[in-house]
C-alpha cells in the first residue's frame, strides 16, 4: 500500500480559505476568468466541473486531474482531451505517494494529461500549485462559491509547500 500523508486537524481552518481568487458561477464565463486562462502558460484544472468549464471556453487543460465523482455523486469523467493518462490512488483528506508520483509524472512528460484518481482529488490542487511552472494557473472548485484561480508564482509555490511539508511531504 502507498504510504499516505494526513491533513492534520491543524491545517483544516487554513485551507478552509481559498487559496486563489474565487469567481462565482456566473464569473466563470466573463472576461476576466477568460483572459485568465488564456494568458496562463499552462492551465491546470483540479475537479470534473471546472474542467469541464474551462473546456466549453475552449481551454483545454495541459493537466486535469479528475476523479469521476461531483458533488458526492459518481459522473463520468469529463470529455475533454488528453493524450496521456495517469492513475492515481488517494483518499478524502490525505495525499498518498501514488498522487505525489503521479502529479509528478504528469508535469514531466507530454501534454495534455489526464491524471485520473482512485478516491479524492480534493488536495491535489496544492502539490499542482507547488508543482506547476511559475506563471502557469491552477483552477479548483471551492464548493458552494466556485471555482478558485491560482496565479502560480514564488508565493503560491512557497505556501503550498510549507502545507505539504506541515503534512509530512518533504520531497515532490
Amino acid at each position: 500500500m502507498a504510504r499516505a500523508f494526513k491533513l492534520p486537524e491543524t491545517l483544516r481552518p487554513r485551507l478552509s480559505e481559498p487559496l486563489g481568487h474565487v469567481f462565482g458561477p456566473q464569473e466563470t464565463a466573463g472576461k476576466e476568468f477568460i483572459g485568465l486562462a488564456q494568458d496562463a502558460s499552462m492551465v491546470i484544472t483540479v475537479g470534473d466541473k471546472v474542467t469541464e468549464t474551462l473546456y466549453a471556453l475552449g481551454v483545454t487543460p495541459a493537466v486535469h486531474v479528475v476523479d469521476g465523482v461531483e458533488r458526492r455523486s459518481k459522473r463520468a469523467p469529463p470529455e475533454v482531451p488528453y493524450a496521456r493518462l495517469v492513475n492515481v490512488s488517494n483518499p478524502a483528506g490525505g495525499l498518498t505517494q501514488s498522487a505525489i508520483d503521479g502529479m509528478r509524472e504528469a508535469f514531466a512528460g507530454g501534454k495534455p494529461v489526464r491524471v485520473l484518481v482512485d478516491g479524492e482529488e480534493d488536495l491535489m490542487a496544492m502539490l499542482a500549485i507547488a508543482m506547476a511552472p511559475v506563471s502557469a494557473v491552477v483552477f479548483y472548485g471551492q464548493p458552494g462559491a466556485g471555482v478558485v484561480a491560482v496565479k502560480v508564482n514564488g508565493v503560491s509555490k512557497s505556501r503550498n509547500r510549507t502545507i505539504l511539508s506541515e503534512m509530512g511531504i518533504e520531497r515532490l
